[in-house]
């Protein structure tokens, strides 16, 4: 069965170039394309694509708002963008594939057996893309992705985050101990608007758990739950600083 796909983007050189790209893939039938959100809405209402190529900025507005005021997004998105920074930290979080424009061929390739590859999570991953677009002034709950699909916890319950390689562990308050597939400088990229605060390169602590202080070169960090904490030597006048 192929992929059923469509392309929301104004601009006419990445239009033609991500025809050009998916005209050589004999498992993706093009829909539509879309040069505004209107269009874009219309076309996924009618047509039900499983795939949709998606440019981040779309005047007068952008991708993000539409996605928002949708009840749900039944299909996958790759993004594309020419701001490399912009929103990238979403995208990794909910492992969306994202393309930077000028789109690299090989990077198309690269993002179309990702999404072939990829194993449905009973929760959609754009679900938790929104759920992280979200402003923190209403945004209580994190979204863990984790191996079965994803554990949506408060975010005051998180106690610390310990990395290993590329794997993250979340501390929580009830005790339990989450693993999750991100590397703790997504996770620290995730929790930047509260009051989380990265005190070692395997260790990203809530402030709002602190207890005691032990001074030191880089001196330690005893967390309410009885953990302590080392501090490295050149985070600690952000860490002491954050804490006043």
């Amino acid at each position: 069965m192929k992929i059923r796909a469509i392309i929301v983007e104004d601009d006419k050189h990445a239009q033609d170039n991500l025809i050009a790209y998916i005209s050589q893939q004999s498992d993706i039938e093009l829909l539509g394309l879309a040069s505004d959100l209107t269009e874009a809405e219309e076309l996924c209402n009618s047509l039900n694509p499983d795939l949709v190529f998606c440019d981040v900025m779309v005047p007068p507005a952008t991708s993000f708002d539409w996605l928002l005021q949708r009840n749900e997004v039944p299909f996958d998105l790759i993004f594309t963008t020419s701001f490399e920074e912009f929103a990238v930290k979403a995208f990794r979080l909910a492992a969306v594939d994202y393309l930077i424009k000028p789109i690299d061929p090989n990077e198309f390739n690269s993002a179309l057996n990702k999404y072939r590859n990829k194993n449905r999570a009973e929760e959609s991953r754009i679900t938790q893309l929104l759920a992280n677009l979200t402003g923190p002034k209403t945004k209580s709950k994190v979204a863990l992705p984790t191996f079965t699909g994803y554990i949506f916890v408060e975010i005051a319950d998180i106690i610390r985050c310990e990395s290993d390689n590329t794997y993250t562990t979340f501390f929580l308050k009830d005790k339990r101990k989450i693993l999750v597939s991100r590397t703790l400088k997504d996770v620290e990229g995730m929790l930047a608007d509260y009051s989380f605060c990265r005190v070692h390169n395997s260790h990203l602590i809530n402030l709002a758990y602190v207890s005691e202080y032990y001074k030191g070169e880089g001196g330690q960090v005893k967390l309410n739950d009885g953990t302590v904490v080392d501090v490295a030597r050149r985070r600690k006048e952000e860490f002491l600083s954050q804490l006043k």
